[in-house]
């Protein structure tokens, strides 16, 4: 297994630290980081200096994602130039977030999550739901000839079709060779034991956010515990066990650093790139 990081933490600790991005990004690779996710529409900005940039710290690109609105526009031009702007750097992995729904559909699908089967028919009959269906489809057509595998994840945000495991589901079901980033700390957004989610979802996993959430006193759930950011074993979820399930399964590619809004991301990507190694190294 290697590590990755979110590019935006980099960002996010230049902004904090006022370290430049490019010293940054060398601590990451001295950390034992091999690789950042990367927002496309940074990428397309920036590329002429970012790229050089990665390049002098020894880092690759392990993912590169982009949001979309194909329930509204089913329009794929752009997300095709994306996947071939991964093949061209050979990013073999793209994350795509298809779209959102009109909040009141969204609440209805959402009322009907633990059921299977009354969320897939749901599901089928939504107009919107169907366009993201069709341009994910086109998308994983032209992956295929790219060599490039297009993937969903388990997003924390109550109208995107997408947030918990009955949903993704579907997709998987639905649109051939999609396949699945497994977001750890997501499925508390939704209030979902990540332990059966990886179960029911574990066929399709080919990439890994490694997420933690610190623990919240007031948080009233049942599997959600808090949902604020901490560094990778700093909060409650079972990273340590997913890890050793993934290892079972034979996942040998990036574990992605994730942890948006940390007070300091610096200290939170050494923190978090020291903890996952010792996953991967299977120590206590």
């Amino acid at each position: 297994m290697k590590l990755s990081v979110f590019y935006d933490h980099i960002l996010e600790a230049n902004r904090q630290s006022k370290i430049p991005t490019a010293d940054i990004s060398n601590r990451c690779r001295e950390w034992g980081i091999q690789a950042v996710e990367l927002d496309y529409s940074y990428l397309k900005e920036h590329h002429l200096t970012l790229l050089p940039e990665l390049s002098n710290a020894g880092l690759q690109i392990s993912c590169l994602y982009g949001f979309f609105d194909f329930g509204r526009n089913s329009d794929t031009s752009s997300a095709q130039e994306m996947l071939r702007t991964a093949a061209s750097l050979s990013v073999r992995k793209v994350l795509i977030i298809p779209g959102s729904l009109d909040p009141t559909e969204a609440n209805l699908l959402n009322s009907l999550r633990s059921d299977r089967d009354a969320t897939w028919q749901f599901m089928d009959q939504s107009q919107a739901i169907r366009s993201m269906k069709l341009a994910l489809s086109e998308l994983t057509a032209l992956g295929k000839e790219l060599s490039v595998t297009v993937t969903l994840e388990d997003f924390d945000g109550d109208v995107q079709p997408f947030h918990c495991k009955n949903q993704l589901l579907w997709f998987m079901k639905n649109v051939p060779d999609l396949r699945y980033t497994l977001d750890m700390g997501n499925f508390a957004f939704c209030d979902e034991d990540v332990m059966l989610s990886f179960e029911a979802l574990q066929d399709y996993i080919v990439h890994v956010h490694c997420k933690d959430r610190a623990f919240d006193p007031s948080s009233s759930g049942i599997f959600c515990h808090g949902m604020g950011p901490c560094q990778a074993g700093g909060g409650y979820l079972p990273i340590r066990q997913l890890i050793e399930l993934l290892k079972q399964q034979g996942y040998d590619d990036y574990l992605a650093i994730e942890h948006f809004g940390a007070p300091c991301q610096l200290t939170a990507i050494r923190q978090s790139a020291h903890y996952l190694q010792s996953c991967i190294n299977g120590d206590l």
